[in-house]
């Protein structure tokens, strides 16, 4: 696949640090404080262009208000975030980037940050334009004077984008990293666990479509198209296309918050009517199974089950989930069912389960037999699944074990 810097090129732009042309001098008929509603701001490393607006919190982005009050005790059996439902609002960041290229390292500068964060009962939005490659510091200047409370941050891929090119930005200039032991909520790694199996793609724009009820207007531009948006001003100074990359990375920023609050209360209220018919629930069960929620996700899933349009994998899905909670915690005579029924379809490791249970909580050793030779036969069945040799071998040597046991036992 062509990467976003050969595209570049291959258009005639310079990628680098140390290509990068200064804006053009002659003055431009439109300023940036023409189009936007921002100004030049003063830090000790300089001017930084800030955009500033505040959001009352009850604004509705696409088909939700922006926040409600969030119930944030469902990460605090996530061990990185252990603790941080008493983190109060004010010191939770929201943040978002775009930057002149995917690769990263010093040549990758970071042009424009969206931030937003609470404040006397609204949030306060901030965009920091590096309206001028040398003027890098007063923007870097800028954020951290903004982010200095921050405890939390919320991203979207952040772990892996928008805080490593950051940190590589103040480290080039030789200033400590900012957003150091503190929590950081990667709305990404959630959504893939929640609805990649649902959705085409678990872009932002894609989750915001089909979760949040957003529709962006004809002013987006793709993110691929961001950065070239970007080397134009610097070649020409015109900021007239800009007005699309800052609406776009608002748009980002808002989608932030209000995913975060969609998150939480889905998974705080999973069964609240206008959730009951979806078939993420099973997705739903499963996630809060991971993160020790055992009771809610049983029921979830028990509730997904009884759904009788769901598809058979997930459905078959939510059945093994189910059984294997129900054995975690000691209850066979409701996981035995569910292992029965996953059976009669075929699934392999519901024989083995059952082999299992039979031999060790039940010593029945003919019953154990059954269920292993089925396993083997169903098995079979199967042209190449993986490990299929090492399953065999398993199955062959539970075999020998029980028919040992079974001969002994009669005797």
């Amino acid at each position: 696949m062509t990467s976003l810097t050969e595209k570049l090129k291959s258009l005639g732009v310079q990628i680098g640090a140390e290509k990068i042309k200064a804006p053009v001098k002659s003055n431009p008929s439109l300023q940036l404080t023409d189009l936007f509603d921002g100004c030049w701001e003063g830090t000790s490393n300089g001017d930084c262009f800030i955009v500033r607006k505040s959001i009352p919190l009850d604004f509705v982005h696409g088909s939700l208000k922006l926040f409600q009050e969030l119930n944030l005790d469902i990460f605090e059996d996530i061990p990185s975030l252990s603790g941080i439902s008493s983190i109060p609002y004010n010191q939770f960041l929201f943040i978002d980037t775009e930057t002149t290229g995917l690769a990263g390292g010093a040549g990758t500068y970071v042009f424009l940050i969206g931030a937003a964060k609470f404040e006397n009962e609204r949030f306060h939005f901030a965009q920091f334009f590096l309206q001028d490659p040398a003027n890098e510091l007063a923007q870097l200047a800028a954020l951290e004077n903004y982010c200095s409370s921050a405890k939390v941050i919320i991203s979207y891929n952040g772990k892996s984008f928008d805080l490593p090119r950051l940190h590589t930005r103040y480290r080039f200039h030789g200033w400590p990293q900012p957003f150091e032991d503190i929590f950081h909520i990667d709305l990404l790694h959630i959504a893939r666990r929640l609805w990649k199996s649902h959705l085409s793609s678990c872009s932002l724009g894609n989750i915001e479509h089909h979760l949040l009820g957003v529709t962006r207007s004809s002013l987006d531009v793709p993110g691929w198209q961001v950065a070239s948006l970007f080397f134009d001003y610097l070649q020409n100074g015109d900021p007239t296309p800009l007005s699309s990359v800052f609406y776009h990375n608002e748009i980002d920023v808002l989608s932030l918050i209000t995913l975060l609050n969609y998150i939480t209360n889905r998974l705080s209220n999973p069964l609240a009517d206008k959730y009951q018919s979806l078939d993420d629930l099973v997705s739903i069960g499963t996630y809060l199974a991971r993160h020790n929620r055992i009771q809610s996700a049983q029921s979830v899933l028990t509730h997904a089950i009884k759904n009788i349009d769901l598809p058979e994998p997930l459905y078959l899905s939510a059945l093994s989930n189910l059984a294997s909670l129900y054995k975690k915690s000691g209850e066979y005579s409701k996981a035995v069912p569910l292992w029965e029924i996953l059976a009669s379809h075929n699934v392999l490791q519901a024989h083995t389960d059952l082999a299992i249970y039979y031999e060790h909580k039940k010593t029945d050793f003919q019953e154990a037999i059954h269920w292993t030779l089925s396993a083997v036969e169903i098995l079979s069945l199967y042209s190449s699944p993986p490990q299929s040799e090492k399953i065999r071998s398993a199955l062959e040597h539970r075999l020998s074990r029980l028919k040992r046991k079974s001969a002994s036992f009669s005797q």
